[in-house]
């Protein structure tokens, strides 16, 4: 009987144990790629520079090196001149990579959006293991800070235009939706090297409705859900929120905004902002205040009576009922007090009677807050600097809003100041000095004039304070 051959196994140079097989070839293949890649940068830059624009001069050629998802790789390619004496990399502008940062778009992406989840030392350890590049915590942590900052720049630059200069957002939404459902609510967390012990990250959540899912238990998923952070201290929260849910919803097909929040003034302020809106009171907080005030049986029979509407009942039931004396009760029974006599706290679905009836009541904030801000940034000791918590609440938003490919390798817009100049202005003609007061406001005018960041503008105009 004739013997079968058995293939003896490749000696592999450097392979402890016969479990590292794995390891070898997924370095061989990183190196194979990165040679490749140098490969097509040098065939890149030839090709770029015969299509070169005329009238650009070639300085030489210069060297940076990238961070790649397969290691480390040199690019080398020209520097150019333009007739106005720019510099330009043609291969970097055209590879879309942005200048003093060694990781690529792609990188950048794939670690930011693990920093949310986990902490900066974390994640670097989590990217070594998982690339063939070494990302040290720091080098993490300002890819993170990078993304943050241009979006909070380029936020704050849109307010600027809109709300200080009367101009149209750049983007608006084109989705059209009826009916809008919108959250707030806020979330301390612990500063360090500040002269504030804790910062309130606002933030909110707006969404068209909700959606059943499959299985036995009753579970719903919100439909077409964003959110927004507020970070920027010259924009109200309300100004950015608007502009932010602008950009995906046409604000002018909306016909009404149902929002829900705690008792907090700077929630109640969005009814003033928000067209056609209608107030819902939260239902945890209402129900929580009325069984520490009134104990849980009366406390449940005042909630039921004030979400019914009936807020005559509700008074009588208030002023007979007996009240809890501890102190911890006494900002609860203030708080419904005023509620009472503004008549607050009434369920948004029988104020609106066009609503069908499979509508739900609104709570879904308190869950969102704490994905959105309490997981990453509250407990475990963690502390923040004010711009560092605020940087990486913005980013949550965008890997939340799934945007977050969209600032990778962008750096912070900032305005320039104006060079000094040592010449004389030039001698104006004199003109009617009152003129400015009756500037016209394009914006305010035409197709635009009802959406809400335009009903700001008018309302800031012509304000009697």
């Amino acid at each position: 009987m004739a013997g079968h051959s058995i293939p003896q196994p490749l000696q592999l140079e450097g392979m402890e144990g016969k479990g590292d097989w794995e390891g070898h070839f997924y370095a061989e293949g990183c190196a194979l790629a990165r040679a490749s890649a140098e490969a097509y940068f040098v065939q890149l830059d030839e090709e770029l520079y015969q299509d070169r624009p005329a009238g650009w001069k070639v300085i030489g050629f210069r060297e940076r090196r990238l961070l790649t998802r397969f290691g480390e790789v040199v690019l080398r390619r020209r520097l150019y001149q333009d007739e106005a004496g720019v510099s330009h990399f043609l291969v970097d502008e055209h590879l879309g990579l942005p200048a003093k940062q060694a990781a690529t778009p792609s990188l950048q992406e794939a670690v930011v959006a693990m920093t949310t989840d986990v902490a900066y030392r974390k994640a670097a350890k989590h990217v070594t293991a998982l690339t063939a590049g070494v990302l040290e915590a720091t080098t993490v942590w300002r890819l993170t800070q990078r993304v943050g900052a241009a979006a909070l720049a380029q936020e704050a630059q849109d307010g600027e235009a809109v709300y200080k200069q009367g101009q149209r957002p750049h983007q608006e939404g084109r989705r059209v939706a009826e009916r809008l459902f919108v959250e707030a609510d806020g979330v301390y967390v612990r500063l360090q090297r500040e002269e504030q012990r804790h910062l309130e990250i606002k933030s909110a959540i707006a969404y068209e409705g909700w959606e059943r899912l499959g299985g036995a238990l009753e579970r719903y998923r919100l439909q077409e859900k964003r959110v927004y952070v507020h970070g920027v201290s010259n924009l109200a929260f309300w100004e950015g929120a608007g502009l932010a849910l602008g950009r995906h919803w046409d604000w002018s097909r909306v016909q009404h905004v149902v929002l829900g929040g705690d008792g907090a003034a700077w929630i109640a302020a969005g009814t003033e902002w928000l067209a056609e809106s209608v107030r819902q009171l939260d239902g945890f907080h209402l129900a929580r205040a009325t069984g520490r005030a009134l104990g849980q049986e009366n406390g449940h029979i005042l909630y039921q009576t004030i979400r019914a509407g009936d807020f005559a009942a509700a008074q009588t039931l208030w002023e007979q009922a007996p009240k809890r004396q501890q102190k911890s009760t006494q900002r609860d029974i203030r708080w419904l007090d005023q509620l009472l006599a503004d008549q607050q706290g009434q369920d948004w679905r029988s104020r609106l009677a066009l609503d069908p009836a499979c509508q739900r009541g609104l709570g879904a904030m308190e869950g969102n807050g704490a994905h959105l801000i309490a997981d990453r940034m509250k407990g475990k000791g963690r502390s923040w600097s004010r711009r560092g918590a605020c940087h990486m609440a913005k980013v949550r938003q965008l890997v939340l809003n799934a945007e977050l490919h969209l600032w990778c390798g962008r750096m912070p817009t900032t305005t320039p100041s104006p060079s000094p100049t040592n010449q004389r202005p030039k001698r104006r003609k004199l003109r009617d000095t009152s003129s400015w007061l009756h500037a016209h406001v394009p914006a305010l005018y035409g197709p635009h004039s009802q959406r809400p960041w335009a009903r700001r503008l008018h309302s800031q105009i012509h304000s009697t304070d």
